[in-house]
């Protein structure tokens, strides 16, 4: 529990508690939940109180019960409220972390792999039917080349994908520049084509087309891919 937590999740905003006031009379208050942290063995709440329109620190050994309003959740005790907010909390920071790391990963980190990418996607979508599937193992490509992307969202990566949009001669120039890569990297490459081509279960003539093109094109510069084709 963090005193300083960068943020709070609008989820505890509705509550409706009982607490026990210094003359052990249980009092009704509608507060929100602002923060919970712990200092030694003794856990505090800042609550900020609607009737007075004030925030307040309490210690959790008065809260008596409390209810969350708008999902309709009731606790009985003090320690049942404070875990499930921590544990839901986390989740939220999590998920702000994620959305920070795509909002500094641009499409610009992508570019070291983007004539690969070009020959994938041209492949994949070669026969009009770019589905879920290919696409999923395209993204899986991504990731294995560059870890970093782990982090980042399918849709993220998808509209990246959906950006690109290859031409043929796109293709073309990109097949080009695979003669800067070693045998083993366009062996890879060529692999997964054909791996991305037949994850829907086919492989097209389309696909077995431009697939034998990035062959032949490499024969053509002296390299001779060692794939069973």
């Amino acid at each position: 529990m963090n005193q300083d937590a960068s943020s709070r999740s609008m989820r505890f905003y509705n509550m409706l508690v009982h607490l026990t006031s210094p003359g052990h009379k249980v009092i009704e208050e509608n507060v929100a939940v602002k923060n919970i942290w712990q200092k030694n063995s003794l856990v505090f709440l800042d609550l900020y109180f609607y009737r007075t329109k004030k925030s307040h620190i309490v210690d959790s050994v008065y809260l008596r019960d409390i209810a969350d309003l708008t999902n309709e959740k009731v606790y009985t005790s003090a320690e049942d409220f404070i875990k499930d907010y921590c544990a839901y909390t986390a989740m939220v920071e999590e998920e702000e972390k994620k959305e920070d790391i795509t909002q500094s990963f641009d499409f610009r980190h992508l570019e070291k792999i983007k004539d690969n990418l070009i020959i994938l996607t041209f492949i994949a979508k070669c026969t009009a039917d770019f589905n879920q599937v290919k696409l999923a193992s395209i993204r899986k490509y991504i990731n294995k080349k560059l870890p970093q992307t782990k982090a980042l969202s399918e849709q993220y990566l998808n509209n990246y994908m959906e950006e690109l949009k290859p031409t043929e001669n796109n293709f073309f120039k990109a097949i080009e520049s695979l003669k800067a890569q070693t045998p083993e990297e366009i062996e890879n490459l060529i692999t997964e084509a054909l791996k991305i081509s037949s994850a829907d279960g086919a492989l097209s003539y389309q696909e077995r087309y431009y697939i034998a093109e990035i062959i032949q094109a490499l024969r053509e510069y002296g390299i001779e891919p060692d794939i069973e084709f």
